[in-house]
């Protein structure tokens, strides 16, 4: 119980020399004491227990960050809020700010400034939060605004969310009754078959698990006051935009630790002098943030291990996963550059393209909207000298990425149906299939005597 806490006061305190590096080695020593405690029991139901404390990490990378790398008194500030924006208009309406954004030293609004801050691993409504994710919250502050969104309506669609996800959970709890973990990769139709499930039902259930958790948390915030529904932009991304690793990571998967791992990776950029846009520096950042989620996947599986998994086998697992992302995006990146230069460049041909121009001519009024339209229609050269390509040129082009995209499902399915065997691999090593929900409403539907 004193780890939230901690975290929750961290902001408390005025800057102070040597302040990130006390609350890194308090929340480090609550964190292992967390981890490695002899309750709950690594035993039955309360096993799941032991590993949702484990998994505090979430909330404890972000703060540490925050704290040793910045000071937030003068560096964050609230965005997109009445009032705010900027530094010197405070956090919030209300919160009567000092000169660097924070609220008066030792008053009740820094408390609030600072839990607001704990809360909120992904930074939302903070002017160093994630661009995208704060564009969704202006936009569902708008629609708030308008009477589009309500407070019952979205706390009422958070728990159907909630409801839903909690099915679909329980019925991969069902289906991995059954479920044979193969013991490692072999090119035999059964294996591969099994793997693909095992790996399908570990991204369901992570997937709705958190989903789950996150609309819980949404609706008491909302249903109590705390916030509003703007502060809940949608976790994960849309899985339309999953033709690229990079996207996977990126943009769809939730952005819990983004910021912290940008923050540490920037500063190792800074410090080593590398060009901030360069290839190096972009597989530094990469390199970062998969060694980091490699190492607190290990913290908090191991905390379920002792007994069923050896630690060893659990280290080597999460590092082959999370260190091959990287890698592969670093080849993924490379390859789409090079294929765009010399395979695919998205320019018309020039038979597809009538690039013949007219005789010059007495320039004409630029309202003539009438012959601009023309020009388009047949394919002709503007009045800038630009050739404009024809219909058939477009559905070419149209058709083209299309199929580029679609070759991008394929590699990124190919890829993590080949990558993701070591993530599973651990799970499935420490038996967290075996664990139950707290009530199996599908069990009781469809299992005679369950």
């Amino acid at each position: 119980m004193l780890l939230p806490l901690l975290l929750a006061l961290a902001y408390f305190p005025p800057p102070f020399p040597g302040r990130g590096a006390l609350v890194l080695v308090l929340a480090a020593l609550l964190q292992w004491r967390a981890t490695a405690s002899s309750w709950p029991p690594n035993t039955g139901d309360m096993r799941a227990l032991r590993y949702g404390l484990a998994c505090t990490w979430l909330f404890v990378l972000p703060t540490v960050e925050r704290l040793v790398l910045h000071t937030p008194e003068r560096e964050f500030w609230r965005v997109g809020d009445d009032g705010g924006g900027s530094p010197a208009s405070g956090s919030a309406a209300g919160d009567g700010p000092s000169a660097g954004g924070a609220p008066k030293e030792g008053s009740w609004a820094k408390v609030w400034w600072g839990v607001r801050l704990f809360v909120t691993p992904r930074a939302v409504g903070w002017n160093f939060g994630s661009r995208a994710i704060n564009a969704q919250r202006v936009a569902m502050r708008e629609a708030r605004r308008r009477g589009e969104v309500a407070r019952a309506g979205f706390v009422a669609g958070c728990l159907w969310r909630a409801f839903w996800c909690y099915l679909v959970w329980d019925g991969v709890i069902l289906a991995e009754r059954k479920l044979v973990i193969p013991e490692g990769w072999a090119w035999d139709h059964d294996v591969v078959g099994r793997i693909l499930f095992a790996e399908l039902l570990m991204v369901l259930v992570t997937y709705c698990g958190m989903t789950m958790q996150f609309n819980l948390g949404a609706a008491i915030g909302v249903a109590t006051g705390l916030n509003g529904p703007e502060e809940w932009p949608p976790l994960f991304g849309s899985i339309a935009d999953c033709y690229t690793i990079s996207n996977v990571w990126g943009k769809f998967w939730h952005q819990y630790i983004r910021q912290p791992c940008l923050g540490i990776s920037h500063s190792i950029v800074n410090v080593l002098r590398i060009p901030r846009r360069s290839s190096l520096a972009y597989f530094i950042h990469l390199t970062t943030a998969f060694v980091i989620s490699a190492f607190f996947h290990v913290l908090s599986v191991g905390a379920v291990a002792p007994g069923y998994y050896p630690l060893a086998s659990l280290i080597s697992d999460m590092s082959i996963f999370f260190l091959l992302q990287p890698i592969a995006t670093m080849v993924e990146v490379a390859a789409t550059k090079l294929f765009s230069r010399y395979v695919w460049a998205p320019q018309p041909a020039q038979g597809d393209s009538k690039t013949k121009q007219k005789p010059k001519e007495p320039q004409q009024p630029a309202s003539s909207g009438d012959g601009h339209a023309e020009s388009v229609a047949s394919g002709s050269a503007n009045g800038a000298g630009e050739v404009t390509p024809t219909r058939k040129a477009v559905i070419l082009q149209s058709l083209g990425a299309a199929l580029c995209r679609l070759a991008g499902y394929v590699w990124v399915f190919c890829w993590f149906s080949f990558s993701g065997w070591w993530f599973v691999k651990g799970y499935a090593g420490v038996r967290m299939q075996d664990w139950q929900v707290p009530f199996s409403i599908l069990g009781k539907l469809l299992v005679p005597g369950y």
